[in-house]
C-alpha cells in the first residue's frame, strides 16, 4: 500500500469525517449519521460457498477473501425509527476503471459473510423444526441481512472519468437485453465535480 493510500485510509477512519461523507451522500449534508453511533468492523470480507462452512466450522479451501478500506456499522435514527446498516468506504487516489465490479464483489462478499454467520449461529443453537430448504441453506425464512452501502472517495487530482455503473462497462447497448442484466451503481464523491454549494454541505475538514 502506497503512502497516499495509507494516509487517506487513516483519515477516513475518523468517525466525524466518515459520518460527514455519508451525510453528504445520503442526506445532502444533514447531520443524520451520528459519529458516536459508528463502530469500526473487520474489513476482511469472506464469501463461503453457498453461505456455509465446513462441518467443523472452518473456512473451506475455495473461500474468497478480500479487504475493504474502511467498514463501519451505524444506527441511523430518522422519523422515529432506527435502522441498522453497514457503511463502507473505498479510497481512490487513482481512477479505477472497473470500480462497479470491484464494489459488487465487496458488497456480495459482505452479504455472503452475513448469511454464513447466521447459518453458523443456527448450527450452534441446534434449532429444530425448520423446512428442508431452510436446513440446507442454513438461512431461515424469517432471517434478515443488513444493508450495505459502499461509497467511493476520489482523492486524485484528475476528474473521475471511469464508469459509474456495470452497464457502462458493457459493449452491449441493446436496452431490451440490458433490462435483464442487473446494473450496479457506484456512489462517488469526486472533488473535481463538486460545486461550491456541494462543498458547503460538508461540515468537517473533508470540505477542504
Amino acid at each position: 500500500m502506497g503512502l497516499a493510500d495509507t494516509v487517506t485510509k487513516a483519515y477516513m477512519k475518523e468517525n466525524t469525517v466518515f459520518a460527514d461523507a455519508f451525510n453528504y451522500l445520503i442526506y445532502g449534508g444533514k447531520a443524520v449519521v451520528n459519529p458516536a453511533q459508528l463502530q469500526e468492523l473487520d474489513t476482511t470480507e469472506i464469501a463461503l460457498p453457498f453461505g456455509t462452512q465446513n462441518e467443523n466450522r472452518t473456512q473451506p479451501d475455495d473461500a474468497v477473501q478480500k479487504y475493504r478500506d474502511v467498514l463501519k456499522s451505524a444506527v441511523i435514527k430518522q422519523d422515529g425509527e432506527a435502522a441498522y446498516i453497514l457503511l463502507g468506504i473505498e479510497n481512490q487516489t487513482d481512477i479505477h476503471y472497473a470500480m462497479p465490479v470491484r464494489n459488487i464483489i465487496y458488497d456480495a462478499l459482505q452479504y455472503g459473510k452475513q448469511v454464513a454467520d447466521i447459518a453458523a449461529k443456527h448450527r450452534t443453537d441446534g434449532s429444530k423444526g425448520h423446512s428442508r430448504g431452510e436446513y440446507l441453506s442454513g438461512f431461515y425464512k424469517d432471517d434478515k441481512i443488513t444493508p450495505v452501502i459502499t461509497l467511493v472517495l476520489h482523492f486524485g487530482a484528475n476528474e473521475w472519468d471511469g464508469p459509474l455503473s456495470l452497464h457502462e462497462m458493457m459493449a452491449v447497448k441493446n436496452e431490451s437485453l440490458l433490462n435483464f442484466v442487473q446494473d450496479y451503481q457506484v456512489h462517488l464523491i469526486d472533488p473535481a465535480k463538486l460545486s461550491k454549494e456541494d462543498l458547503e454541505k460538508f461540515s468537517t475538514s473533508l470540505r477542504e
